[in-house]
């Protein structure tokens, strides 16, 4: 049995070295695409195309290299989203020789002269792009697409506009390494993307403008600053109540839908929003007051997986989807029938969490969730901050506020 060499082309033939020409040069078979294989037309040996059915290419190959000298090329590098990744699914790799070669990507960065040690990588080729959550790129301010023919630069645009993902500029990198059809076009307006026609291969690479980054805190992190976010009368889930909320919560997966109900500030979910990237937040509150402020808070953080509702819940309760997690930072004299309806909505093993001043509401959400069928945990939390006075510093409390907790258990249990 002979080994497999697989040889990244890079950028284009010029990339190649002697070692790896003289390789090419004496395969007896040459497997690759169409287009690797047209720049070795004059190579005398046996050639197979790579089509979409891998597996049937997979099991010549195989069949092959019991006897001949097989090799396979690739774009780029071939264990950068490559033929190299799959062929190691398929064969011991024992008996694959990589040869690496410059990433499309690394070629792109490099063309427009932008460092990519920080950027985020997407391949839009086959399944993966529809499992992608573009909402996720809400706090990228760099990101770079393999495109293929049929989510390309258009298909790019047309998501960020629908995620309001506003804020990049869009680069659009076609035939990169090819001496006369390497182009490469900026924009600035989504929209006129949609207008251009685009040569295959390309790759798209989104670099967020600098006044867009003014937006997003470099520093984001669980417990932000009160003073980051916009409220009214002092309503919004303090910094140090926060974070112990958000742990008590659980958010275990990045693609958990959340109900932040009684949203306020939108604290609670704006911050948890960057721990479910793929995922959804909820932020219902009934205050038409104080939408504006949730609104200017998401903008400010500049988060697109966050969907407001000026609702007086459970009023309206059927426009949201099954939740994965439920935080009740308001409910007034209404928390019993909100708890019901979100006990019931909840999925098997979820999680609710409510945050209360008031002892007859402490007493009210115990009652509901062991109604339920949960087992509620309950923690009481006294928080004080420092203050300045002439000869030293004081504390000054804050509201106690209890935190109930508990799981949805996998069983149903009627309401008593």
């Amino acid at each position: 049995m002979k080994p497999i060499n697989v040889i990244g082309i890079g950028q284009g033939k010029k990339d190649l070295t002697p070692t790896h020409l003289a390789l090419v040069q004496a395969a007896d078979l040459l497997v690759g695409g169409r287009r690797h294989l047209d720049m070795f037309a004059g190579h005398g040996g046996e050639t197979l195309v790579i089509t979409g059915f891998i597996e049937q290419v997979v099991d010549e190959i195989k069949e092959k290299m019991l006897t001949k000298k097989v090799v396979v090329l690739a774009s780029g590098d071939p264990l950068f989203y490559g033929i190299g990744s799959t062929l190691s699914r398929y064969i011991d790799k024992r008996h694959l020789l990589i040869h690496a070669n410059v990433s499309s990507v690394s070629a792109g960065f490099a063309a427009i002269g932008e460092p990519w040690h920080d950027a985020k990588i997407i391949s839009l080729h086959g399944r993966v792009s529809d499992e992608f959550c573009f909402s996720s790129l809400a706090g990228e301010t760099k990101v770079a697409f393999l495109t293929d023919k049929k989510k390309g630069p258009g298909y790019i645009a047309s998501m960020l506009i629908r995620q309001a993902l506003y804020g990049f500029r869009f680069c659009v990198l076609e035939n990169l390494g090819h001496e006369e059809k390497e182009k490469i076009s900026w924009f600035d307006d989504y929209p006129c993307v949609s207008d251009v026609s685009f040569d295959h291969p390309n790759i798209v690479i989104l670099l967020k403008s600098g006044k867009h980054r003014e937006n997003v805190s470099p520093e984001t992190h669980v417990g932000m600053d009160d003073i980051l976010y916009r409220h009214s009368k002092g309503l919004i889930t303090k910094s140090e109540i926060r974070s112990i909320t958000l742990s008590k919560l659980e958010l275990v997966r990045k693609d958990h839908v959340l109900w932040d109900i009684g949203s306020g500030s939108g604290s609670v979910g704006i911050e948890a929003s960057f721990q479910i990237p793929w995922g959804q937040v909820f932020a219902v509150e009934k205050n038409p007051e104080r939408i504006g402020d949730i609104i200017h808070n998401i903008q400010m953080f500049n988060q697109s997986n966050i969907k407001v509702l000026n609702l007086d819940f459970p009023e309206g309760s059927d426009q949201l989807s099954e939740p994965d997690r439920i935080f009740i930072g308001g409910g007034g004299s209404h928390l019993e029938q909100i708890m019901h309806t979100c006990c019931l909505r909840l999925k098997k093993q979820g999680t609710i969490v409510v945050n209360t001043i008031l002892i007859q509401n402490m007493e009210t959400a115990l009652r509901v969730l062991k109604q339920n069928g949960f087992s509620p945990e309950m923690v009481h939390i006294q928080v004080s901050r420092s203050k300045p006075m002439p000869y030293g510093d004081r504390l000054e409390p804050l509201n106690p506020v209890w935190i109930i907790s508990g799981r949805k258990p996998q069983t149903k249990v009627e309401p008593q």
